[in-house]
């Protein structure tokens, strides 16, 4: 008699997996997850790799390279992705490099997911926090998951487990706007919030009263001594010039959608 899916179903999923597969079916089973989960896989298979045999080939030779290749984009698999380049170099020339306050938007966004998790590891926080909010294994998620359990299963080092179980507690308290501030701390409130003015208001540098005075209309008092510090700490460069703030020059329109989103709930502090 087939047991019914439930909590005792899904304990031992785990195990089920491990005793019913072989590489073969895994693999099996992680395909047609993938095909399910991404349109773009479903249409490079079907309009570019099933129709073009030397795409075939030379899709075979990239794969089976010692050093896998990091891919942002099906177009990039293809002979015909010139198109693609000439567009991302343009892009590229148009948003210098390190256009918030001398660092890029990834470098900002990982310094926010670093005092969003306090004291854990900030990967296992992120992990755990976006699974609960996709609410099943995305292929991005499984791409994480991955790289979870090879940081922990060849070294047989325990840190991520114990963060992994701390974690749980953890997010459920910062997905609770009104003990997210608490759950957090003071100092890595305040610091939060600067990096996500920092990513909506890109510049060069930034002066130390500005980001003050952002700082103050959401209540918070910080010492110019400490906010140095910090900018110190993380690179962040500072406008010392003399004399009024400089006009910000505006990221360039087309640029902007390259970069990785912050949700707009996400904006303030979360």
């Amino acid at each position: 008699m087939m047991t019914p899916p439930g909590p005792a179903a899904n304990s031992d999923l785990l195990l089920r997996r491990l005793v019913e597969n072989n590489d073969e079916s895994a693999t099996a089973a992680l395909f047609l997850q993938l095909y399910r989960e991404s349109p773009e896989l479903r249409h490079w298979l079907r309009e570019d790799y099933a129709r073009d045999a030397k795409l075939r080939a030379n899709f075979d030779g990239l794969a089976m390279r010692d050093d896998l290749p990091t891919v942002a984009r099906f177009a990039e698999l293809t002979d015909d992705n010139d198109s693609w380049r000439e567009e991302q170099s343009r892009l590229k020339s148009q948003m210098p490099a390190g256009f918030y306050g001398g660092l890029t938007w990834n470098e900002v966004v990982q310094l926010v997911h670093h005092y969003q998790a306090g004291t854990l590891d900030p990967g296992t926080f992120l992990l755990v926090r976006q699974w609960r909010e996709a609410g099943k294994a995305s292929p991005a998620l499984m791409w994480a998951g991955l790289a979870f359990l090879e940081s922990v299963f060849p070294s047989g080092k325990r840190r991520l487990l114990k963060h992994l179980n701390q974690a749980f507690d953890f997010v459920k308290k910062y997905e609770n706007k009104t003990e997210r501030r608490t759950a957090l701390g003071f100092a890595d409130w305040w610091k939060l919030n600067v990096l996500f003015y920092i990513l909506g208001h890109p510049s060069a540098s930034y002066r130390t009263r500005e980001l003050r005075a952002h700082l103050a209309t959401l209540g918070l008092d910080i010492g110019t001594r400490d906010m140095r510090r910090f900018c110190k700490r993380h690179r962040i460069k500072r406008d010392i010039q003399a004399g009024r703030p400089r006009k910000r020059t505006p990221a360039p329109a087309l640029a902007q959608t390259t970069r990785p989103t912050v949700k707009p709930s996400n904006r303030r502090a979360g």
